[in-house]
């Protein structure tokens, strides 16, 4: 089965706005060697990535979403040559309140903008999709717009329906929830989709313990999810704090390299316990080879069943490949084991990294990750990875020409 993946990009910045460009890759990638003439897990795609859309920004937002063909950015566009740093309180703010859609069915179309929120003045505010519609939680600018969602009892979160082109405000949540409106980040935000439901975990005052909220899609309604107090990911690295979760079969996962280890961590919300795993990079990186500084930390994408991926760039410091950068796409085969290696003492290893993360449990809560895959893309041009993204099904050709700069659309050009 493949899959493709969007990815957004920015490449530089200026007083006019930043420069970015939307690229896909396919996994498996069709210009790789079939599987049967390569013994090896890692595969170098030679053919070079080519944006479908490049656009001026006035930000790099990091809020998207894919709903069919169409994907879906919160903000950030056509600045129209005006400084791009804004205040929220400036009339420049305006600029970050649009949303806009890229329909691949119509390519040459480029950006449109869609109707405008009931409640606009958010920056960066989560979202999701659940059932073919865009959920937007929080992200109040200020405590004067919180003020007025508060008073109204609806609005912190809000639904667009692509079909109508109409956004529809919701129910706030319960008081306990924390007030202002514009202070809360979701520690967890994500969809329940087999229960048609919305889950947001909120800190309850100590750093790791959260109270779980559940917003019933249907009834549309807030309950509380019990017990209360729930622990946190236990005393977890700060990347994936606040950012999109990934649900299957109502547990939450999150990934992210670091130290040159994969790290993957799971929340069974029905029972209540944390699973963790972790892979070496050593797996796949060649000598010389070594984690690119600075390197984006993306969401955890899951591609199907038990296959995940994350993204990873590279620095090579060998004398023929030296200063070469490659962006990887690692695929995963992540899969919950509770009685893994039960009643077998742990390493020094296994025994430093539980406690350098202070995982909560035993050796028999792990996850079993293997290696399945590494795509490799030698980049010609450096650009900082900000949002990955799963598209519903494949899209268009790849592209010969470079698709046309422009404030408000992007063009693409296929294969002849």
């Amino acid at each position: 089965m493949q899959s493709e993946i969007a990815l957004f990009a920015t490449t530089s910045s200026s007083k006019d706005g930043i420069e970015a460009e939307w690229h896909t890759i396919k996994v498996p990638d069709p210009e790789g060697p079939p599987p049967s003439s390569s013994p090896n897990v890692v595969t170098t795609i030679q053919k070079p990535l080519r944006p479908f859309s490049e656009v001026r920004l006035a930000w790099p937002y990091r809020e998207h979403a894919v709903i069919g063909s169409r994907l879906y950015s919160l903000g950030g566009m056509n600045p129209d040559s005006e400084p791009h740093v804004a205040d929220v309180s400036s009339p420049e703010f305006d600029r970050f309140l649009k949303v806009r859609s890229f329909d691949f069915s119509t390519p040459d179309d480029g950006w449109k903008p869609v109707a405008t929120m009931t409640f606009p003045k958010r920056f960066e505010p989560p979202c999701l999709v659940l059932d073919d519609k865009l959920y937007v939680l929080g992200g109040i600018a200020s405590d004067r717009y919180s003020t007025e969602v508060e008073a109204k009892g609806y609005g912190w979160m809000e639904v667009y329906d692509p079909v109508l082109n109409t956004w529809e405000p919701l129910p706030n949540p319960p008081l306990e929830f924390g007030f202002p409106l514009c202070v809360p980040l979701p520690v967890y935000y994500a969809a329940l989709d087999s229960k048609n439901q919305i889950l947001v975990a909120q800190n309850e005052g100590a750093r790791y313990k959260a109270t779980f909220y559940i917003y019933h899609v249907i009834d549309r309604c807030w309950t509380i999810l019990e017990p209360r107090g729930r622990e946190l990911r236990p005393h977890y690295p700060d990347p994936v704090f606040g950012k999109r979760s990934v649900v299957v079969d109502n547990t939450i996962y999150w990934g992210f390299v670091l130290d040159g280890y994969v790290f993957v961590q799971s929340f069974n919300i029905d029972t209540d316990l944390y699973f963790h795993g972790s892979l070496d990079t050593q797996l796949f990186l060649r000598d010389s080879e070594f984690e690119y500084p600075s390197c984006p930390i993306l969401p955890l994408l899951h591609l199907a069943d038990q296959t995940f991926c994350l993204f990873l760039f590279t620095l090579v410091d060998k004398m023929e490949y030296a200063g070469m950068v490659y962006l990887n796409c690692i695929v995963l085969d992540i899969s919950l084991n509770p009685f893994k290696d039960e009643g077998k003492q742990q390493s020094k290893v296994e025994f430093d990294e539980c406690y350098k993360y202070n995982f909560m449990g035993d050796s028999s809560k792990q996850l079993n990750i293997s290696l399945v895959s590494v795509q490799r893309y030698p980049l010609r041009n450096i650009f900082w990875l900000h949002d990955a993204l799963l598209l519903d099904h494949p899209t268009y050709m790849p592209m010969k020409k470079k698709p046309k700069l422009s404030h408000e659309t992007s063009v693409m050009i296929k294969d002849n």
